[in-house]
């Protein structure tokens, strides 16, 4: 106490000036640290509400996604279990078809057994000749049925029908007249 009376009183209120100057200044500054660090706060805040709102999202779409995808799964499922089930029984349905066409063939074919047994044999005859190679009598055809190699190999190289036909009328072996024949 005894330095303070060394000072004069206008240096003390000089003085005191200033430290109430400096502690005022304090003051603001600690204010305005404190007013920076509650709107860092208040935007970190904002941040981590942002951030979880995002997350949340992103978890109710990919709990949506899962769930989108367990129902198509699920359908998907119960479509294939329809589709088998329908071919078993379309499966089921040819088969009796198929039994029942083979028990009908099987009575037409008992049925026809039995009618050939009733009807005498018919006469075999020999099919008319109509076209001969003209080079080989062996080679003939009747016109029915599937056309030969030989008559495809004769049309290729330029034949016709017509040729074939009077080589058969020339060529093929005549019926012995009945005058003729032995007794």
């Amino acid at each position: 106490m005894t330095e303070l009376k060394s000072y004069s009183l206008p240096e003390l209120e000089e003085l005191a000036e200033q430290i109430k100057a400096t502690i005022l200044k304090r003051e603001q500054e600690e204010q305005e640290a404190a007013r920076r660090q509650a709107e860092e706060a208040e935007r970190a805040a904002r941040a981590a509400e942002e951030e979880a709102a995002r997350l949340a999202a992103e978890a109710a779409a990919k709990a949506a996604a899962e769930a989108e995808e367990k129902a198509r799964a699920a359908t998907a499922a119960r479509e294939r279990k329809q589709a088998a089930e329908k071919a078993r029984r379309e499966a089921a349905e040819a088969k009796a078809k198929a039994q029942a066409e083979a028990e009908k063939a099987k009575e037409a074919a008992q049925a026809e057994i039995s009618f050939a047994e009733a009807a005498p044999p018919a006469p075999t005859e020999m099919p008319l000749v109509r076209f001969m190679h003209p080079s080989n009598r062996a080679l003939t055809w009747s016109g029915d049925g599937p056309k030969p190699d030989w008559v495809n190999a004769w049309l290729a190289t330029g034949g016709t029908l017509y040729a074939l036909e009077i080589a058969a009328e020339k060529l093929a072996p005549k019926p012995i007249p009945a005058s003729l024949r032995p007794r």
